[in-house]
Order: C-alpha cells, then structure tokens, then sequence
C-alpha cells in the first residue's frame, strides 16, 4: 500500500504515524503531488495531523537523537523519488531497531544520509547566493530557485543576521516561501504573480556598486563559475 499526503514534512510524519497506529502494510510514502502510479497498486489518503506529526519527531529524536531526525527531514526534502521507499523503511527502523541508525550499510540508511547530505549542502551554500532586494514598505525580498525544497531550513539564519527588518524569500521553483515581520516566521505560497514589486532603484544601486568594485584585471571566470555554481546565477542581483 502506498500512502499518499501533501507535500509538507509533517504531512510524512503523520502519514507514519497512521502506518504504525493502524498496522498499515506500507510500501512507500509519497507526496501526492509527485505520485505516479503504479499498476496493481493500493492507496491511502492521509490527513496532516501536527500533534501526530510532532509525537513522530519526537520519537526519531528520543530513539536517535536529534541530528537523525534532522537528517530524516532534510532527506524527505530533497523530493527525489528515490527516497519514497528508503525513508519511509529507515524511519520504521529508527522505532524498530534503533540502534541500527546509522549503520550507512544498510542500503536505506546510505540513501537517507547520502541524500539528506546534498540537502544540508544546498541550504548551507545558498545562503551566500540570497539577494535581498527591496519592495514596498520597506519589505526585503529575496527570490531562490534551489535544487531542493530548502526555503524552510534558511529561517534561522536570516532571523539571526536580519532580526529587525521585514523580509520575505520565495521559492518560485515551488510557488512557496517564508515570511519574517520582525516577530514570526510564516509559510506562506506565493507566485510570480503575486510578489510584490520590486524597487528597480535599489537593483540599480546595488549593480553600480558590484560593477565598481570589479577589478577588471582580477576577473576570473572559471574560478567563479566554481565558487558560485551557473545554477544559481539567474537570481543573483550583480549578475542579471
């Protein structure tokens, strides 16, 4: 049986949570958004429940410890379908035999670390590559477009560097993002469409200032391209 949630983290939680509470025979997990069907194959809807989502956490973190359960969250986000079997059989096992956590051995368990590994790195890397550009109100915005779902994990970092301005980063990968008003971070969707609008002057005075910090004889493309992957140029404010 395959069950099928949203796309959110806690939504996987509590899918497990129904699996062990109702002695589901599961085969995988699966957003439903990303869901292929399979022939001959059985589903089941399940309902985001956050107070079943947080006694799952919980559980990775008294049976695991706290970086395995962080590891779990950030191999769900990666959204490869790789993980759909694999994580959802490594978690079993965190509650079955957890002192097998971390034997990367076990196909499953190497999956889950080797994946949450390139997720980690990503979000650990785009911080650098965020550019922040103002919007009506004094509101700071910031547009991503990572490999992996990973708008959630920057919250702390910018929280900690920009406590007291107003900002925004979106996803516009995923339609999805995260808003700081000097209090609280939110989830929130957001398109293209509905981003507010940039001030071009702001953009301007940022480029002068790159341009003019250029030292035209330094320049040194290949080492660029090395430091700051092609991928993530299409959202740098000094280069588009």
């Amino acid at each position: 049986m395959t069950l099928l949630t949203d796309q959110s983290f806690e939504a996987f939680l509590s899918a497990v949570f129904e699996a062990f509470r109702l002695k589901l025979p599961v085969s995988r997990i699966v957003a439903e958004n990303i869901y292929i069907p399979q022939m001959f194959e059985d589903t089941h809807n399940i309902a985001t429940n956050y107070e079943n989502a947080e006694r799952v956490y919980k559980g990775i973190q008294k049976n695991a410890g706290n970086n395995i359960a962080f590891m779990v969250q950030a191999a769900y986000l990666s959204e490869l379908p790789a993980m759909e079997v694999s994580l959802w059989e490594y978690v079993k096992g965190v509650f079955s035999n957890p002192e097998n956590a971390q034997n990367t051995l076990d196909p499953h368990t190497h999956t889950v670390f080797q994946t949450a590994n390139k997720v980690k790195a990503e979000s650990h890397n785009i911080k650098g590559f965020v550019r922040f550009q103002k919007a009506e109100n004094d509101l700071m915005i910031a547009i991503i477009e990572p490999t992996y779902n990973v708008v959630n994990l920057l919250a702390d970092h910018f929280v900690n560097r920009f406590p007291n301005m107003q900002w925004m980063i979106i996803d516009a990968k995923r339609g999805t993002g995260i808003h700081y008003d000097n209090k609280d971070v939110y989830e929130i969707n957001a398109t293209a469409e509905e981003i507010p609008q940039i001030n071009d002057e702001f953009t301007a005075l940022w480029k002068s200032y790159y341009k003019s910090a250029t030292i035209k004889e330094r320049k040194n493309p290949k080492l660029q391209r090395r430091c700051l992957p092609v991928k993530y140029w299409k959202r740098l404010t000094e280069i588009i």
